[in-house]
Formats: C-alpha cells, sequence, structure tokens
C-alpha cells in the first residue's frame, strides 16, 4: 500500500540526522582561526600523505588480489570455497583482524618466533612502521571479502548469468582460451560494477582510526588520527581545527578519485584496443590463485587463532612456540565487568532490527522511482570519511542534549546500519514478483496475512542477510560511538582500542574475538536460518 506517511519514518529518524550532520559542517568552511591552525599543524602534510598512500595503496592491492581469485577461481572446484571464505572474512570486523594481525608480524609474535627464532625477538620494525605499511596489508587483506562479495552479487544478476555463459561460449569458439575470455568479457564488466565498492575501500582505507590506532604509524599519525585526538579534545579551539581537517580530508579523497577517473578514461582506449586484439590462449591462473589464496586464508585464520590462543595465555615468553599455561583469567576479568559487551550487543540488535523495519516501510509503501533519494543518501554516507560524518553528528547532538546518552548512540550506530540495510535490501526487494501477493489477496487474505505468509518467506534470506550486515557494522563502530558516548558509555571496540594501546595482551584478545565472535554468529545464522524450507 503506497503512502507518503510510511518515508516518514525513515527521514526523521536517518535521513534528517544524517544530512544535518553533514549541514553543520558548512561553517566550518569559514572558520578562519580553524584553518590556520590546522595548517600550522606540523603533522598536517606528512599525515595527510600517509592516509593518502595506505587508502590508495590498500585500495589497489585488495582490488589486484580479488581479481586473481575471481580469474583464477571461476570455473572451478574453489569457487564455492572463494564464496564461503569471503562471506566469512566479511563477518570479521576491522578491529578484532587488526589486533590478531598485530599480534601476528609484531616483533615478538608468531610469525617472528617461526622464521627468525633466537633467544630475543629481532629488532624489526613491523607494526606501527613509518611508512604505514602494515596497516596497508592489514587493510588490503581484511578489504578482499568485500570486493570478493561485491564481484559475486554482480555476477549472480539473473540477466547477466545467461549473458556471460553465452559470450564465454562464443569467446571459446572463436579461438580464445578461458583465462583470455575472462580477460576479455568478464573483468570489463568487474571493473564497472566494482567502482563503488573500490571508493569505499579507499576511503575507508585513508580515513580509518581503530586499526591505524592499533597498526599506523605514530611519528607522524595518519591525518585521520590527528583529526581524531582534535575531536576528543576538550578545547573547542582543536574540535574546531579537527572538523576544518576533516573537511580538507574529504576535499583530498575528491581530488584523488577525480584524478583515478580522469586516468581510467584515458586509458580506456588502450585498454579497449588490447582486449579486442586477436584470440589467444592464455589459461586462468589456477596455481597462482589456489597460492594466494590459501595464503590469504591462512592468515585471516592465523589471526583468529592468535587471539584465541593469546587470550587464554597469561605469560607467553619468546620463542616459544606455545605458551607455556593456560588459564581463563582474561576471560574472567571481562565476565566481571560485562557492561561493554552487552552495550554492543544491544545496540547491534535494536540497530539492525530498527534498520530492517525503516527500510520494509519504505519500500512497502514507496514507489520504487523514490528510492534514488534514500539510495543516493546511503552510498554519499559510504563514500565520505566517517570522521566527517562523526564529527558534525557530534556537534549537532550536543545542540540536541543527545551527546552521552543511549537514543544518541543508538541513532549513531544506525546511521551506517540503515544505510548498509537499505544497500542490501533494495535490489531483492524491488525484484520481488508482486503476482505473488496479489494471487494472494485474490484468495481474500488480508494484506498483513499475505506479507508475513507469502512475502516473508519468499525474501526470508536477503532479509536475514541484511539483518547480520546490519549487526556486523553496528558491532564494529568506533569513532561514531566513543564521540557521542561521550565518556559516559563503553562499547567492546573502545574497549579493545585502549587495551591495545598498552595494556594486557590476553585482555585485549579477549576483548578482539569478544568483538569477532556475534559478527560471526549473525552470519552463521543468517545463512542456516535463510535457506529455504523444500531443500
Amino acid at each position: 500500500m503506497m503512502s507518503k506517511a510510511g518515508a516518514w519514518p525513515l527521514a526523521l529518524l536517518w535521513g534528517l540526522p544524517l544530512i544535518l550532520s553533514l549541514a553543520i559542517l558548512v561553517p566550518a568552511v569559514a572558520d578562519g582561526a580553524a584553518w590556520l591552525s590546522l595548517l600550522a599543524h606540523p603533522q598536517l602534510w606528512p599525515g595527510l600523505g600517509l592516509s593518502l598512500f595506505t587508502g590508495a595503496a590498500a585500495a589497489l592491492l585488495a582490488l589486484a588480489l580479488s581479481l586473481l581469485l575471481l580469474a583464477g577461481l571461476h570455473g572451478s572446484a574453489g569457487w564455492r570455497w572463494l564464496e564461503f571464505a569471503s562471506a566469512a572474512g566479511l563477518a570479521l570486523p576491522h578491529l578484532a583482524f587488526a589486533i590478531g594481525f598485530g599480534f601476528l608480524i609484531m616483533p615478538s609474535g608468531l610469525l617472528a618466533r617461526l622464521l627468525a627464532g633466537g633467544d630475543a625477538p629481532p629488532g624489526w620494525v613491523s607494526v606501527q612502521d613509518p611508512l604505514g605499511l602494515s596497516l596497508t596489508a592489514a587493510l588490503a587483506l581484511k578489504e578482499v571479502p568485500f570486493l570478493v562479495t561485491a564481484a559475486f552479487a554482480a555476477l549472480a544478476r539473473g540477466d547477466r548469468i545467461r549473458s556471460l555463459g553465452l559470450a564465454l561460449r562464443a569467446a571459446a569458439s572463436l579461438g580464445h582460451g578461458k583465462g583470455s575470455a575472462w580477460l576479455r568479457i568478464v573483468l570489463p564488466l568487474l571493473l564497472h560494477d566494482l567502482r563503488w565498492p573500490l571508493v569505499i575501500v579507499f576511503v575507508y582505507g585513508a580515513t580509518v582510526v581503530d586499526m591505524a590506532l592499533v597498526l599506523g604509524p605514530t611519528q607522524p599519525p595518519t591525518l585521520a588520527v590527528v583529526i581524531w585526538h582534535a575531536l576528543n579534545d576538550a578545547a573547542p579551539d582543536a574540535n574546531r581545527m579537527g572538523l576544518a581537517g576533516t573537511l580538507l580530508l574529504t576535499a583530498s579523497l575528491a581530488l584523488v578519485l577525480a584524478a583515478a577517473a580522469t586516468l581510467a578514461r584515458v586509458l580506456r582506449g588502450a585498454g579497449r584496443r588490447a582486449l579486442t586484439a586477436g584470440p589467444s590462449r592464455l589459461r586462468p591462473p589456477r596455481r597462482s590463485a589456489w597460492l594466494a589464496g590459501g595464503l590469504w586464508l591462512a592468515v585471516m585464520a592465523s589471526c583468529l587463532g592468535l587471539l584465541l590462543l593469546l587470550s587464554a595465555a597469561p605469560r607467553w615468553p619468546y620463542p616459544a612456540l606455545v605458551p607455556p599455561v593456560v588459564n581463563l583469567q582474561a576471560w574472567q576479568t571481562m565476565a566481571a565487568a560485562p557492561a561493554p559487551l552487552w552495550l554492543s550487543l544491544g545496540l547491534g540488535l535494536a540497530a539492525s532490527a530498527s534498520a530492517i523495519a525503516l527500510a520494509v516501510l519504505w519500500f512497502e509503501t514507496q514507489p520504487p522511482s523514490r528510492d534514488r533519494w534514500p539510495m543516493g543518501l546511503a552510498l554519499l554516507s559510504l563514500a565520505l570519511p566517517q570522521l566527517a560524518i562523526a564529527g558534525g553528528q557530534y556537534r549537532l547532538f550536543l545542540d540536541w542534549g543527545l551527546a552521552g546518552t543511549l537514543p544518541g548512540l543508538f541513532l549513531a550506530h544506525l546511521t551506517p546500519v540503515a544505510a548498509y540495510v537499505l544497500i542490501v535490501l533494495q535490489g531483492p526487494y524491488r525484484a520481488f514478483d508482486a503476482r505473488y501477493m496479489a494471487a494472494a489477496r485474490a484468495l481474500s487474505v488480508a494484506a498483513p496475512a499475505a506479507w508475513a505468509r507469502v512475502k516473508l518467506p519468499l525474501l526470508k534470506a536477503p532479509l536475514l542477510t541484511a539483518a547480520a550486515i546490519g549487526f556486523a557494522v553496528s558491532i564494529m563502530q568506533f569513532v561514531p560511538a566513543q564521540l557521542i558516548a561521550a565518556g559516559r558509555f563503553s562499547t567492546l571496540p573502545m574497549e579493545a582500542v585502549t587495551l591495545s594501546s598498552g595494556g594486557s595482551r590476553p585482555l585485549t584478545a579477549a576483548f578482539a574475538l569478544a568483538l569477532a565472535l556475534p559478527p560471526l554468529l549473525g552470519f552463521l545464522a543468517a545463512a542456516l536460518l535463510g535457506r529455504p524450507r523444500w531443500r
């Protein structure tokens, strides 16, 4: 049933706060004192260079590894394995992976114990290195599941499955090998469809704060960390400088993306000539893909295994490969103060359930022609630096009296969760065949009953997937939660970041695992409960 009133809940709870959070940044453009303070900051330009380098390098490395896996495993027995591994990797929060990755590559970490040995840890600068290489590597490895999942979604469209099959068979009949056909037919389509996911990966990598605090350089830090410290400062002048910094970082990212788009257009002609050359017997890079995929999966699994082992190891002297003593003291310490865990779980459930309800209400009451407004706003919110939205949101919630309150914390989590849920649900919901509902109504079934008995079971899988993604996104929120909590509340990411800066390693590992397990269980539940009943 179409009704304009159905748009109001989404507009008031998500759209309006998001737009006002961005609008409140506009006065910072004309704040001369803030700009002068920012331009005089000694870590501004080195930090900006580090942010752009880590974001761009991580995005390109993640894209290269994703394309290698997709090209090498397409049409093989490893295709289903890649789909499962990418879904599992997507459920692992960035911060939990960063902490595990740090334990893996640090001078006294597992790699040093296996490769270097000796009586003392080697003098490696493998964590918080001045060039940000460890941060770049962690970002690249963690973003592979996101890009691979986006590629699977692009290739799984009903119209594309048939057209790609016909095109690949035609290429084979013209003498092209499987690798050559994939390079000339599938790759251009993927590069087109992965534009927005790649933008999101680049922006996230250049503006990430929690991973940068764990793995990134410190002298100087990335510009995102400089801005983060300014926004957290008690001095209003420092806050205004932080807002000016978010605008500068946003403008810099926009310039880089514009330059990349221009370069892509310039190279498009050369790429077209290369791809339309004569037939080639090029084979898919099967061995390289299996090797790269195995190493990538080994790193991901090692990080989780290290977290599990460290959480039960009160002492693990170098160069022992296993801890001499294990106990559950770290878990008992965390269980004695469970408020961060319960708050994170409660916010995740509330934000994901609310986002699903708001999205379903919108799709049920609004025509598809109006989708461009919430979808455009959702894409904009993901393509903008999180610091910009969180900084504006913090100033807005201070004016509204929501800073340091549970409603404010809920709205801060709802902002990114609703964006992801809208993007995930829009395709399946709009593709639903309305004739099923028409048939139910023709049998005198009331509209609510028809929705619950016909539409809901058919859309169960995408709804559960969207809920799992929303829950995972909520659990991993650090920047907006830290700002809006104003020191009155603490969530799992806040505790994990604080402990990673020098706290107990077992307790850090326990909090990182507590951060990782709920999203993993959420995706597992969505996969099990979303299976069709007739299978």
